[in-house]
């Protein structure tokens, strides 16, 4: 795992301490509120605001907690999971998406059971088409027979349209800010978007780590 595994690493870390309460409320909010509900989009106004991070720590929690969890790498540009996570990058989403792959391209992280990761994969030339076709969806609902929590990696919401369409099939989001670097004026207009794709916007996280 790397370095910025906090949650694995420093349990009793104070940022671990505030992202158990995160957890919690999900639980309560959107994972147990319905049977249906398993994927989360984790989004962010722009790079370098935590969004990874967040993800990658809070999925180690879940774990942590006995539910199965599933990692999805779906910033098909800049992708940080595999890095995080320890694993190999190479195969992943993109090839899932464009048929060359199948499931079996989910990689379980052995320092934390429970833990699953698909990594984004080969950088394709296309991410917005890959993620707008119907794969993206249909492959949402098959694994969420087999886990309990999915959180879904996005890139940065300004940058492209990528984060709203990953966001819009999972049906729910989890907004990341960056004290200091955020703006409220790019904050709201994350929220609009959403709204405008049917997003359900389960909660909101300052981060003040600095970390990507």
């Amino acid at each position: 795992l790397g370095p910025e595994m906090v949650a694995a690493w420093e349990p009793e870390n104070e940022a671990v301490e505030h992202l158990r309460s995160l957890r919690s409320q999900l639980m309560l909010r959107w994972f147990e509120n319905d049977a249906r509900h398993a994927a989360l989009a984790v989004v962010s106004p722009g790079r370098r605001e935590g969004r990874s991070y967040i993800t990658a720590n809070l999925a180690t929690l879940f774990a942590q907690l006995g539910k199965r969890t599933l990692v999805i790498d779906a910033d098909l540009r800049h992708p940080r999971q595999h890095r995080l996570l320890g694993v190999p990058g190479r195969q992943g989403l993109s090839g899932v998406l464009a048929g060359r792959l199948g499931t079996d391209a989910v990689v379980d992280i052995e320092a934390v059971p429970g833990l699953s990761l698909l990594p984004a994969g080969a950088a394709p030339p296309n991410p917005q088409e890959l993620l707008a076709r119907g794969g993206f969806a249909r492959l949402l609902s098959a694994l969420r027979s087999s886990y309990e929590v999915i959180l879904v990696d996005t890139p940065a919401f300004g940058g492209c349209a990528d984060a709203g369409t990953v966001a819009a099939r999972a049906g729910a989001a989890l907004v990341v800010a960056c004290r200091d670097a955020s703006s409220v004026p790019g904050l709201s207009s994350v929220s609009a978007s959403l709204r405008e794709f049917g997003v359900s916007v389960v909660g909101a996280v300052l981060n003040a780590t600095g970390r990507t």
